[in-house]
């Protein structure tokens, strides 16, 4: 059985713990919780999540400064490498797979969603595969919002996903929505 360790990160958002263990030389991020989720989420929290880890890995010390410079707005790509998706159901994983593909600055809807992973009609399931995003940040589940371009629900609160999609570029319109424009199709 692997030792699970949790690396802390402060950011602009508050603290970020990335729980990961190590296979040989290779480090497998478990998962990614944003602060709002640090007490009480749905998200998988490894058993027996450990306190503060003082172990590190040159991989995760270099993905957690790719996710400060993210937050920052700074142009990063963020991708799945590194990360343990076994532990999500198949469905689970293809949407997350599709989410990783839409672009920063870019949203779509929970129906939009469905139907580009083949599975039409799913968008409640989809919400529901979303809502439980092991690994939010790297999978950006706060691309995905409403048909209406209303937010819908993140696991970090609604402030955080706006100010997310603000640094992004997105501009909400009066009524905290997603303009048109900004879904990509």
């Amino acid at each position: 059985m692997n030792e699970t360790y949790c690396t802390c990160l402060a950011t602009s958002i508050g603290e970020i713990r990335v729980f990961w263990n190590q296979k040989g030389d290779v480090p497998s991020v478990e998962s990614i919780s944003l602060p709002e989720q640090v007490h009480g989420t749905d998200i998988p929290i490894p058993p027996a999540a450990p306190e503060i880890s003082g172990k590190s890995h040159t991989e995760i010390d270099l993905l957690c400064l790719t996710i400060q410079d993210f937050l920052k707005g700074l142009d990063i790509e963020l991708t799945l490498k590194g990360l343990n998706m076994d532990t999500c159901p198949p469905f689970q994983r293809k949407v997350l797979v599709q989410t990783c593909r839409i672009p920063k600055g870019k949203v779509m809807s929970y129906g939009q969603l469905a139907e580009t992973i083949g599975i039409p009609k799913s968008a409640r399931a989809v919400g529901s595969a979303l809502a439980k995003n092991p690994f939010p940040l790297i999978i950006p589940c706060h691309r995905v919002v409403r048909a209406d371009g209303s937010l819908g629900g993140f696991g970090g609160g609604l402030a955080m996903k706006r100010e997310l999609l603000t640094k992004e570029g997105i501009s909400l319109d009066r009524k905290r929505r997603v303009p048109a424009k900004y879904f990509w199709k």
